[in-house]
């Protein structure tokens, strides 16, 4: 009876002694799942998203920042052929260096620039984008009506030059007027004045890619 009893004892503790060791194995594991993990370790946590969003922020200022200036060097360029042509003769339907309208002056300039616009001023009321005066920006096409002021329709246009904050907006044109050439004026932001009148709307054109 004896050595029968010692054999149920020594059963029962080798069961107990592999149950507890797959208890702790399994006490490993849910550790594992529910781990505390230290300062360093939790800040390291999501790293590679916040490093993608970062990089997606720096991708769109370099983007920002390369349309920036590829505007800046079209601007330029407009710029620089349009006030080149200052004096040119005033000659209506002129579209050349011998010669320009309002609208063939602002054609000619931006067609050296692969840009088609109309050739005549009625029709600029539809071109590129509205951007309103107090943004009007170098290189912005300034629409006016034309010189009877009963037609609701854009009937002059010209080139911004330069628009300073507290200063009237100065832009370059053919005019028929007393200079009759390509020359510069400007345009009072207070509503006063023979183009403040006659004022219409700015127009943006983007350079070709």
């Amino acid at each position: 009876m004896t050595t029968i009893r010692n054999y149920v004892l020594s059963a029962v503790l080798l069961v107990s002694v592999f149950g507890c060791a797959a208890f702790s194995q399994n006490e490993n594991v849910n550790n594992n799942e529910a781990k505390v993990f230290s300062a360093s370790e939790a800040s390291s946590i999501g790293e590679d998203k916040v490093i993608s969003i970062k990089n997606t922020e720096d991708n769109k200022t370099v983007e920002k920042e390369n349309i920036d200036s590829e505007r800046q060097e079209f601007v330029n360029s407009v710029l620089e052929m349009a006030t080149s042509l200052e004096g040119v003769p005033y000659v209506y339907a002129g579209k050349s260096p011998k010669g320009f309208d309002c609208s063939g002056f602002v054609y000619y300039v931006f067609k050296n620039h692969n840009i088609a616009l109309p050739a005549s001023s009625r029709m600029y009321d539809k071109v590129g984008k509205t951007i309103s005066l107090e943004n009007a920006k170098e290189g912005d096409i300034i629409c006016f009506t034309g010189t009877d002021p009963n037609i609701d329709r854009t009937g002059h246009v010209g080139i911004v030059v330069e628009n300073k904050k507290n200063e009237p907006i100065k832009f370059i044109h053919a005019t028929s007027g007393k200079r009759y050439s390509v020359a510069y004026s400007t345009l009072s932001k207070d509503g006063k004045g023979h183009y403040a009148k006659r004022f219409r709307s700015i127009r943006r054109v983007a350079p070709k890619k």
